[in-house]
């Protein structure tokens, strides 16, 4: 049996937390990306390096080197490094039809309905892709050419922008495969051509163990449906690529599963160290990610605070667990972070937290940064 804290204070420290990596490529978390809300993925790599200023700026697709942010875990936008692209486009490949329609969600059976079959979906998505976008290309404009090269039962109509396009989720899965990248802040998305576009293939599948050894790497303990969820697919489509050591075990009087290889890692994890960090994360960081929200809070009001249907806050991470949420607001050169506090803070973590609150401010490019408790 583990405990909640044990678990906890093994994301912490394993994603980085302790800001023991001493540049953004060294940091342990880039074998499952790092999500990009607005620019928030810079706010979790703040989170984690001693240095702000080795912090690097989100990259053009353009760039040879570095990190690069695409489509990728269930078509949203992931930091990654440039050059895992082409085993991850492999890895994020559907194994076969029904993985496929797994990976497609709502748009499978929408495709269904006009007589496409989700495997071949894919490969036209990529196919029409990779002609339509071979320079910038605002989202729009880039969904508009590739449904001209489509035939109409990969595309509906979209009650929102009112026209017939692309399904939505097929083009953005179709995207890395296709060797397409995001310009960063942009407002609406900018498409481009990743700079190693022709090492990128659609295919074949392969891979996909990598991607659920890293999730047991860093979050320690998970079911074969939570896996699923983050990788975006189903857990009947996963089952082959599942660990041989996985083993079952109690967290909190909760079934779940570990790799035996993690079990004494787990059991001996340093909770002191994790105690003792104060961070403000964003609310996509990878602490936030795993299904199994109950390890985080098992009060079910904060994890509706802390996991709403829209406007997802960031985390106050302090005493081994998310001690309260925070919102920043921005009203000329001045921004305020008001913080809502689920813990009484000692003096030093009150100290560390304004600490957290400038950098945030720094992150931001505000001129003022303000720390308010709520």
């Amino acid at each position: 049996m583990l405990s909640a804290e044990q678990i906890r204070a093994h994301r912490l420290l394993s994603s980085g937390l302790d800001r023991s990596a001493t540049s953004a490529e060294a940091l342990p978390l880039w074998g499952l990306g790092l999500q990009d809300r607005d620019g928030s993925s810079r706010l979790a790599l703040a989170a984690r390096l001693p240095d702000p200023a080795s912090i690097p700026p989100l990259p053009d697709p353009a760039e040879a080197s570095g990190l690069a942010l695409v489509w990728s875990l269930r078509g949203a936008p992931h930091l990654h490094r440039r050059a895992d692209l082409p085993a991850l486009a492999h890895a994020l490949w559907p194994v076969d039809e029904a993985d496929a329609a797994a990976r497609l969600s709502g748009d499978t059976g929408r495709l269904a309905e006009s007589g496409a079959k989700p495997a071949d979906a894919y490969r036209a998505a990529v196919k029409a892709m990779r002609l339509a976008v071979t320079e910038p290309m605002v989202k729009g404009a880039a969904s508009a050419a590739v449904t001209k090269l489509l035939p109409r039962k990969y595309s509906g109509h979209c009650a929102v922008c009112r026209s017939t396009h692309v399904r939505e989720l097929l083009f953005r899965l179709a995207a890395l495969p296709s060797g397409i990248g995001l310009v960063p802040a942009t407002k609406p998305v900018v498409l481009a051509p990743l700079s190693d576009a022709d090492a990128i293939t659609a295919g074949p599948a392969q891979g996909i163990e990598g991607l659920v050894a890293e999730y047991y790497r860093r979050h320690g303990v998970a079911t074969t449906g939570e896996i699923a969820a983050h990788l975006g697919t189903s857990a009947g489509c996963l089952k082959p690529a599942l660990p041989d050591d996985l083993v079952p075990v109690l967290v909190g009087g909760t079934r779940t599963y570990t790799r035996a290889g993690l079990l004494a890692a787990l059991a001996g994890v340093d909770l002191d160290a994790a105690s003792r960090l104060v961070r403000l994360v964003p609310g996509s960081d990878p602490v936030l990610q795993p299904r199994d929200r109950a390890v985080l809070t098992g009060d079910k009001e904060r994890q509706k605070a802390l996991w709403p249907v829209v406007g997802q806050p960031g985390a106050v991470l302090a005493a081994g667990g998310v001690a309260g949420l925070w919102r920043a607001r921005a009203a000329g050169s001045t921004l305020t972070i008001t913080l809502t506090a689920w813990h009484r803070f000692t003096a030093r973590e009150r100290a560390a937290l304004a600490d957290e609150a400038q950098l945030v401010g720094t992150i931001r490019g505000a001129g003022t940064t303000v720390l308010e408790f709520s």
